[in-house]
């Protein structure tokens, strides 16, 4: 029942879902109007068994599928759970709320799903979804892609053909390749700050490349203070002076994309997200304090160990929580007078430009792993983008991470439970004691008020979304409000059983913001799509999605090129990207697509000298090589997305 009421609960807006959820704490008894209010169907559970093997190959004889049907879906869709595994429970309901049948071992009958819910990306996937009809929640590479030293070389690529575009993304530095560059940059940042009298050192923050969680993080202020240098790291200039509410905790947020698909491209943005916040006062890095992991490191995983961290156990006290909604810090910011609209607005662009620059490798990893079959799946994914706010209000993207927690619960660890005794001891007035944990057994999994707010209504929209299903389903649905906000009622101690006022339409949990939001303005950014083109043309795909050295000779023969660039120059150049990339390893299998960009940029300000800046250099190299190519080239028809181009032409 708990269940039932959490889902539904959640087609509201962000400050209506408090307001409703929180009914629903307080009050239980409300739970089936609720339900009924908000149209949820009644399940009719059936089980039958599969006949297809589960997804670690071996036979199950009691798999079984649990059917529900949904007048508000025209018919029923199917979802592979077997490998959903920490995702299972929040798509499990999801599905169930939606009246889709759900494999959770998978179908035994042959037939394909047309969805399938994957917790990670695996090496596999096009043998499990074989389907074109089917829907994949995972890209082919993008555990790859999203890694930090992967995504700082998608975007140094877009910030050197567009600087003024991607000034949200850190200074950054990646190790070993480019150590002998970190330390003339550091010795150039320090003579100049000498230069200004200024004597503060200068913070970088230093991440492992597959890190995760907060694990391997750490602050120097000096070269001298690097560790492992043999191992992929990833140095950025440390924000030291982050934007802080009035409990002087640092925070960052989640907010969370869904790429619903390549062709064409379409993305979404929920309305939504999470705040992290640090467990300790912040303080300005220093030697005594560089090491502090609870001031300086936002992650959930770190923090939820500390003595101080805030488990909230319903809304009202997330409004001081260690996690909070993102809705809940922009209306405190809002007290504070802060405008939080255009904070937002940038967000957006951020998560919008940061895709766009991460697509050139996802096409190229889509062909890679669905190169033997001829036509593949739909993939779409959900992303979190880490984004923290400078003291001037500035969004800085910190890191996307490819799989995103979302599970509802967690297992609190021992110091949060004995905190959450204190506070029932000394606060029984409000909440009954009975409800205490008990820390004389094994700690019990709780559900999280905050995830379930966010997590529920994004796997359902996104399941919607892929389905085709999301402007129907929220079609006809609508909410009373009143004039004053739910976090405005929570914040002034007012009752949320207040009287509201009429209804109005709701609105879904995602919302596109490309193509049809800040298409005009980002359309251009899809450039590289171009070189993409180009770049199959010299890659076997079916093998790899590197290309080699003979594989960019061909390219310069082909286009004519010897004329800007010799062979023994290509040849040395080649070898200085290669290094670059690959940090003096031997590897002959070539260099990655942002190396082949690299020689792109160089031949092209060598053949367009006079250009006024490397973009309009690489356009018009681009159209040459196009020119040259026309007899040889041969595009991937269900990547091209022409129709972007063709309709924001006009507008260049």
């Amino acid at each position: 029942m708990y269940r039932k009421q959490c889902f539904n609960s959640h087609y509201s807006q962000p400050a209506q879902s408090v307001a409703r959820l929180t009914r629903a704490l307080v009050q239980p008894a409300q739970i089936m109007a609720a339900v009924t209010e908000f149209g949820g169907p009644k399940a009719d559970e059936e089980s039958q068994p599969s006949t297809r093997p589960n997804s670690s190959g071996g036979a199950s004889n009691t798999s079984t599928k649990r059917q529900f049907r949904s007048e508000s879906i025209g018919r029923v869709v199917s979802v592979d759970t077997s490998r959903a595994r920490s995702n299972l429970e929040v798509v499990s309901l999801c599905a169930e709320k939606l009246g889709f049948v759900e494999y959770p071992e998978g179908r035994r009958d042959g037939r394909p799903c047309d969805i399938y819910w994957h917790n990670i990306i695996y090496s596999d996937m096009k043998d499990v979804v074989f389907h074109p009809g089917s829907r994949v929640n995972k890209f082919p590479g993008m555990n790859e892609l999203a890694k930090k030293i992967p995504l700082t070389r998608a975007i140094s690529s877009m910030q050197r053909l567009f600087p003024d575009q991607y000034d949200f993304y850190p200074r950054s530095w990646f190790i070993p390749a480019q150590l002998d560059k970190f330390n003339a940059d550091y010795k150039n940042i320090m003579t100049i700050k000498a230069e200004r009298g200024d004597d503060e050192p200068t913070w970088f923050i230093v991440k492992p490349d597959e890190g995760a969680q907060g694990t391997g993080i750490y602050l120097i202020h000096s070269p001298d203070q690097l560790q492992k240098l043999n191992h992929a790291q990833l140095i950025q200039e440390y924000i030291a002076e982050p934007f802080l509410l009035s409990d002087n905790l640092k925070f960052d947020f989640r907010v969370y994309g869904v790429i619903k698909s390549l062709n064409p491209l379409s993305i979404h943005v929920a309305r939504e997200g999470m705040a992290r916040f640090c467990t300790e006062t912040y303080r300005r890095p220093s030697l005594s304090n560089q090491d502090q992991v609870f001031v300086h490191l936002t992650n959930y995983s770190l923090n939820k160990s500390h003595g101080g961290y805030i488990h909230s156990n319903t809304l009202e006290e997330q409004l001081k929580g260690s996690k909070r909604l993102l809705s809940t810090v922009f209306h405190q910011m809002e007290g504070h007078g802060i405008r939080t609209k255009r904070i937002w607005h940038n967000i957006k662009l951020i998560v919008v430009k940061t895709v766009l620059a991460m697509v050139p490798e996802m096409m190229l990893n889509y062909e890679h792993h669905f190169a033997h079959v001829p036509q593949g799946p739909q993939c779409f994914q959900i992303l979190g983008f880490d984004i923290l706010l400078t003291k001037d209000l500035r969004p800085i993207l910190l890191e996307v991470n490819a799989s995103p927690s979302l599970t509802i619960g967690h297992t609190l660890p021992p110091t949060v439970l004995e905190n959450q005794v204190a506070k029932l001891d000394s606060d029984s007035q409000s909440i009954s004691t009975s409800s205490a944990p008990d820390l004389s057994t094994e700690p019990e999994k709780v559900h999280s008020v905050v995830d379930e707010v966010i997590k529920v209504p994004l796997v359902r929209d996104a399941m919607l979304l892929v389905m085709g299903q999301l402007d129907s389903a929220y079609n006809g649905l609508s909410t009373r409000t009143g004039s004053e906000s739910a976090l405005n009622r929570l914040a002034s101690g007012k009752s949320l059983d207040d009287s509201m006022g009429p209804l109005t339409k709701k609105k879904a949990h995602l919302r596109e913001v490309f193509p049809a939001r800040y298409g005009q303005n980002c359309w251009q950014l899809l450039f590289l799509d171009k070189a993409v083109y180009l770049y199959m043309q010299f890659v076997n795909t079916k093998k790899t999605i590197l290309i080699s050295s003979n594989g960019f000779r061909t390219f310069v023969r082909k286009c004519n090129l010897f004329d800007v660039i010799s062979p023994a120059d290509l040849d040395k150049k080649f070898v200085s990207v290669e290094q670059n990339f690959l940090g003096g390893r031997n590897i002959d299998d070539g260099i990655p697509f942002h190396g082949f960009l690299d020689m792109l940029f160089f031949i092209a300000q060598r053949k367009y000298p006079d250009s006024s800046d490397l973009i309009e250099a690489v356009q018009a190299l681009m159209k040459y090589c196009q020119t040259m190519l026309r007899h040889f080239g041969v595009r991937s028809a269900r990547l091209r997305r022409e129709e972007v181009l063709e309709t924001h032409g006009d507008e260049k």
